[in-house]
């Protein structure tokens, strides 16, 4: 390793001014913070929340590619949020996953009322025109019966 000088350093040995971040070091990922200290994410697990299980939090992707049948237009932007869960996941961004996890399932939540509110209303107008078709009365005027 070569220091801005030119001067070569041994092999393991850090230049001046450099050295472990203060407040000491984090624990690895996936690993549990020692007993009795608290992990670098504030919570038990290193996982905001206190889980260690990543799968925990859901995408709600199957139920976002149902809604496309009961509200096309929430659904598209509830499958682009739960695209944004996995990727959150993936960096390691727990909160940000779980926040866009509560907004995917918030809009499924919401395309599923549309949508059965939608089919409710199509079920009765059905019905009634049925009805009205069914009670009639057809009138001759002159000799065209």
């Amino acid at each position: 390793m070569t220091n801005p000088y030119g001067q070569q350093q041994p092999y393991g040995q850090q230049q001046p001014g450099y050295g472990p971040p203060s407040g000491g070091m984090p624990a690895p990922y996936g690993q549990p913070a020692p007993y009795g200290q608290p992990s670098p994410y504030g919570a038990p697990g290193g996982m905001p929340g206190g889980g260690g299980d990543i799968n925990a939090i859901k995408d709600y992707k199957g139920w976002a590619i149902g809604c496309i049948f009961l509200c096309w237009i929430i659904a598209i932007f509830a499958i682009m949020k739960s695209n944004e869960v996995n990727t959150y996941k993936m960096q390691g961004n727990y909160a940000a996953a779980a926040d866009a996890s509560r907004s995917t399932r918030t809009m499924c939540m919401i395309a599923s009322i549309i949508g059965g509110v939608g089919c409710a209303f199509a079920i009765v107008m059905i019905v009634i025109s049925i009805v009205a078709a069914s009670t009639a009365t057809y009138s001759c005027y002159g000799s065209y019966c």
